[in-house]
């Protein structure tokens, strides 16, 4: 897993990138995520990718439809100028959210998302983003089950790291 940045910074004050990612999240601002994907176009540029790779992105709980995995996806394949195939990775259920999760509980709470992959993934290089990684079971669960219907390789890209409690 390649991480952009960290959420927090050593002072326990959310980083440049921290506050991107809450500002488009939480308070919808659309403008954040656009400076948040082109930084992470920018970066994707300087990173050993494999090649010919697919872009695609975790794909949002029904219940909470937010599309910044998807914009930072679009902006990552655009950058490198690779296919994006945002419905490689299906969810079909709502889950409670992860975090609000114990830790014991979230690979079965993965599991009942009920994520499908599309055929498309075999032999492929796929490079996965995700706006927020916590513990990395949900880009775990998904590398898994890329590996399993084929795909040749999976490169998961994550803009913010955070910590298991927020300070």
């Amino acid at each position: 897993m390649l991480v952009y940045a960290q959420y927090w910074n050593d002072e326990g004050v959310r980083s440049a990138v921290g506050e991107l990612v809450a500002a488009s999240k939480d308070h919808g601002d659309s403008q954040a995520a656009v400076d948040l994907a082109r930084l992470m176009g920018e970066w994707a540029l300087t990173l050993p990718l494999p090649d010919d790779p697919i872009v695609t992105a975790v794909p949002p709980n029904p219940a909470r439809p937010d599309h910044l995995a998807a914009t930072l996806a679009a902006a990552v394949a655009t950058a490198l100028e690779v296919p994006l195939v945002l419905d490689l990775i299906e969810r079909r259920f709502a889950t409670e959210r992860l975090r609000d999760t114990p830790m014991a509980e979230r690979p079965a709470m993965a599991d009942a998302a009920g994520y499908g992959v599309d055929p498309i993934a075999v032999g492929r290089n796929i490079v996965l983003l995700d706006d927020v990684v916590l513990t990395g079971t949900t880009l775990g669960h998904l590398t898994q089950l890329l590996r399993a219907e084929g795909a040749a390789s999976i490169t998961p890209l994550v803009a913010a790291q955070t910590r298991t409690t927020n300070p």
